[in-house]
């Protein structure tokens, strides 16, 4: 595992954290999480500000170092933010995720970005059942229809999750306030909730050190129970935070353990998490840069931070890239990214579209799990012990019969242990023989492995629970006077 960072420098960065968190506080604009703080005796308002005591902070950050990530569901899966986070495992594999994210699809042959569709959702959502069912990747949908009503659009990405894949529904998105209710219905339904009144929240906050989220109000709404939580933060090196990468950690550190530490004050119950996740910037745009050197170093820096804090989870290793089209641009972030997480020691990868987390592209999503797939097989060990012992019988058999190796029992037995046959590209190897095949475009064969994939596709959840589902599902497109979805 290479480290960028020295053990007594992460510590250092922690400690000095926690006194920015406390010396500085955090702010936030939602009135009930200052009415509330104002009444805890470890936690101190100043206007719009919330200063979580020494005591309070040592608190939180004993409590995060407990909490392990749960179980799931009999296929591990969350169904939420939860997903983005992974228990340390020793066993020699590897976790792919594709993320649900995009809001728009790629048109490479087009050249073009449109927003994505139902359709687009529902034949992506077939293809990663597929490659759940064959190759075990993890992933719910490949993202939210945009052609609905704004506030349906978190909703029916999770419906289409349940109908079309395995794994079932899933969204990280912030659910609209409105149809937060009849969301949580669905999906206490779908997986079996114990208790409909329970909540797990995700909330990412702008920097500097500000504690505020579109999903902040569920910790205040009546009747609601917050089993367990997650704070993040993206400050951009240069921009919202210090330019720095130890800088701009410890910034991150800051606004995490802060504003964990404010909530934890006054929820003590609910498990906590953290999630620091510093962010490089393009310096031509001001906008954050992925797939840049800037970045990676962040990501492996990542793990260290981690483990310094003492928890027993760690993120899933994003792999992102600014491209907009699959090519050069896009396998060059992403190797980047592959290669410098494998060497931080990540074993669980969540695989982002194009443009960042905006644009789902299967050719794009297939070549990204062969790569990761690859780069994890490349560097596993190589059992040989057997090898040994038989290698002079076959040597000696090819050559008293004069064979070739091709055609020993050995070769024959053992071709597909040592040789990957179902692969994406159709290698020419030769200029002469790829002038022979017709000149192919190399992503040909990529659509096409899509193409074959989506029509192996063959799932059916239970009926039973789909209809309940769907009732609820209809009452909301009458109230927002939406055509609902046409399941085949």
């Amino acid at each position: 595992m290479v480290k960028l960072l020295a053990e007594s420098l992460v510590i250092e960065m922690i400690a000095e954290a926690c006194k920015i968190a406390g010396d500085t506080g955090i702010k936030t604009r939602n009135g009930d999480l200052l009415r509330e703080a104002a009444s805890a005796d470890t936690l101190l308002v100043k206007k719009d500000r919330i200063f979580p005591s020494h005591e309070a902070i040592a608190a939180c950050l004993d409590h995060i170092k407990k909490n392990r990530v749960p179980d799931g569901d009999m296929n591990g899966n969350h169904h939420g933010w939860q997903d983005m986070i992974i228990n340390h495992f020793p066993e020699r594999k590897i976790i792919i995720k594709l993320t649900d994210l995009p809001y728009q699809y790629c048109d490479f042959r087009a050249r073009q970005i449109v927003p994505l569709t139902r359709k687009h959702v529902i034949e992506g959502t077939k293809l990663m059942h597929v490659l759940s069912e064959k190759k075990n990747i993890k992933g719910y949908t490949c993202g939210v229809p945009h052609d609905t009503a704004a506030p349906l659009k978190a909703v029916e990405q999770y419906i289409i999750g349940f109908r079309y894949n395995r794994n079932g529904g899933g969204t990280i998105q912030s659910v609209a306030a409105e149809v937060e209710n009849e969301f949580s219905k669905i999906r206490a339904i779908a997986e079996d909730w114990e208790n409909p009144y329970a909540r797990s929240v995700m909330l990412f906050s702008a920097s500097p050190l500000v504690l505020d989220s579109d999903d902040l109000y569920l910790f205040f709404k009546s009747g609601i129970k917050i089993t367990d939580f997650m704070i993040g933060s993206m400050p951009m090196m240069g921009l919202t935070g210090p330019v720095d990468p130890v800088g701009v950690y410890i910034q991150g550190l800051a606004e995490v353990i802060g504003g964990a530490a404010i909530l934890h004050a006054l929820f003590p119950d609910a498990s906590v998490y953290v999630y620091p996740h510093p962010q490089a910037m393009d310096l031509r745009t001001g906008q954050m840069a992925f797939g840049t050197v800037e970045h990676a170093r962040l990501e492996m820096m990542k793990m260290q931070v981690m483990e310094a804090l003492g928890l027993p989870y760690y993120n899933l290793k994003d792999i992102m890239t600014s491209a907009q089209m699959p090519g050069s641009l896009a396998q060059g972030d992403k190797a980047l990214g592959f290669f410098t997480g494998l060497m931080a020691g990540y074993k669980a990868f969540n695989l982002m579209p194009l443009s960042t987390d905006q644009v789902w592209s299967p050719v794009q999503a297939l070549l990204d799990v062969e790569a990761l797939s690859n780069a994890w097989k490349a560097i596993q060990p190589v059992e040989g012990k057997d090898a040994v012992s038989r290698t002079a019988d076959i040597i000696s058999e090819v050559i008293e019969n004069n064979h070739t190796f091709a055609e020993t029992a050995d070769t024959l037995m053992n071709m597909n242990i040592h040789y990957q046959t179902d692969v994406l590209h159709k290698r020419s190897q030769t200029s002469e023989y790829w002038q022979y095949a017709g000149r192919p475009e190399e992503l040909d064969a990529v659509e096409q492995k899509h193409m074959d994939m989506i029509a192996q596709w063959d799932y059916h959840p239970s009926p039973d629970k789909l209809q309940k589902i769907m009732d609820i599902y209809y009452k909301l497109c009458s109230q927002y006077n939406v055509a609902p979805l046409l399941f085949e």
